[in-house]
């Protein structure tokens, strides 16, 4: 792994050490009240460097570095718009606490998406001729990156002509849903098989070419479920529905490439963590599913701040992040601070626990865990000291 690479990885933890402690702040508000601070610009903060600043760049540094390793090295123009996008990822640190969605927030976030723009333009002329499977993920994945981003320039408009309403809000859900079930999974996945591919693990390609159609075709529809929050016609919820079994159906699929990938790996570690995004990834899955049924979204919007916060952060922490990990330690070039993993795995692991039990607790016993804001405060107190020790001892 060049010197770049590690340079860009390392930027993309650093953003990744912010927006862990922006999320522990958010906890620790809940607990002492006398901190004033703005709690919606630091989530709207926390969000876009979580998402643009660590998992974004990430993704593309990988995809440089297993696609075109050599062009990257040299390549001024690539290190220009990198350099650009991470001095505009800085600007919303500081703007979107200080004023929320506002003139400055937005002028960074859209220079921001411009020059991503000519980034992934790069990536896909460079993939233009690879035909592998890894290669269509990533391209798919891309192609969902641009359709996401359209949310964003809408929501300007939105906001100025009619304001918070419900169309503003699915916008927003817009953005993230194909940002999560499009650009990030696609990606992620892609660059997974490519790591197969290099290491020749026997995988079926029937398998490979079914779990990205049924991705792929649920995709699109399965935006309904981010619609069933609000008062929507019956078709909808039968659209999610089908979109819901479509991607059920892909686990399957999974499953087959999954069991001959994990019994070609060596190391424990990453044996470990590749179990623990597999299974982070199939209880996404299924909790869509079951977001298609009324009485569960219902249930899941008057708990909230439990079960859909509880559901972001599988997608964000256990399968994204540690995705990129994963994908991270995957190069047998690369160290990351073992204690550090684990010490993040920990804080994961045991916040989803807290969140979706103190939801469940509410919804079945009216009864919440006492002093719950405190131990959710100390256990997600693991995942930054945790990263700051993987960015600490990040060496070749």
């Amino acid at each position: 792994m060049n010197k770049k690479i590690l340079k860009q990885i390392k930027t993309a933890l650093f953003f990744f050490l912010v927006s862990a402690l922006y999320g522990w702040s958010l906890r620790l508000y809940r607990v002492v009240d006398f901190i004033s601070i703005d709690y919606k610009s630091i989530v709207q903060a926390h969000s876009h460097v979580t998402f643009l600043g660590w998992g974004f760049l990430a993704v593309i540094s990988l995809i440089g570095f297993v696609f075109y390793p050599k062009k990257l090295e040299g390549n001024l123009y690539l290190k220009g718009l990198f350099i650009t996008m991470s001095i505009l990822l800085l600007g919303m640190l500081i703007s979107f606490p200080i004023q929320g969605y506002k003139l400055f927030s937005i002028v960074f976030l859209s220079l921001f998406l411009i020059t991503s723009y000519l980034y992934l333009v790069v990536i896909l002329k460079e993939l233009k001729p690879n035909t592998s499977f890894s290669s269509r993920f990533i391209k798919t994945g891309i192609y969902y990156y641009f359709l996401s981003s359209l949310a964003i320039w809408a929501i300007a408009i939105v906001s100025i002509k009619f304001g918070k309403t419900t169309l503003y809000y699915n916008s927003i859900y817009f953005y993230l849903h194909f940002l999560y079930n499009g650009f990030f999974v696609f990606t992620l996945f892609g660059l997974l098989i490519k790591y197969i591919e290099q290491k020749q693990v026997v995988i079926k390609e029937k398998n490979i070419n079914s779990f990205y159609l049924f991705t792929n075709i649920a995709c699109i529809p399965a935006y309904a479920l981010s619609l069933l929050w609000s008062e929507v016609p019956t078709f909808v919820y039968y659209i999610g529905f089908i979109a819901g079994l479509f991607q059920l159906a892909s686990l399957f699929y999974l499953y087959k490439i999954s069991k001959p990938y994990l019994k070609s790996l060596v190391s424990k570690q990453v044996k470990f963590i590749s179990t623990v995004v597999i299974i982070s990834y199939f209880l996404k899955v299924v909790i869509q599913f079951f977001s298609a049924f009324p009485v569960v979204i219902e249930k899941a919007v008057q708990l909230k701040s439990y079960f859909i916060i509880g559901y972001l952060h599988l997608f964000t922490l256990g399968f994204m992040s540690l995705f990129l990990i994963l994908l991270i330690i995957l190069h047998p070039k690369v160290k990351l601070n073992s204690v550090g993993v684990n010490t993040l795995i920990l804080g994961i692991f045991l916040s989803e626990v807290f969140l979706f039990i103190q939801g469940g607790t509410i919804a079945f016993f009216q009864q919440g865990i006492p002093y719950f804001d405190i131990i959710l405060l100390i256990v997600s107190g693991f995942m930054p000291v945790g990263i700051a020790m993987i960015f600490r001892k990040f060496i070749t």
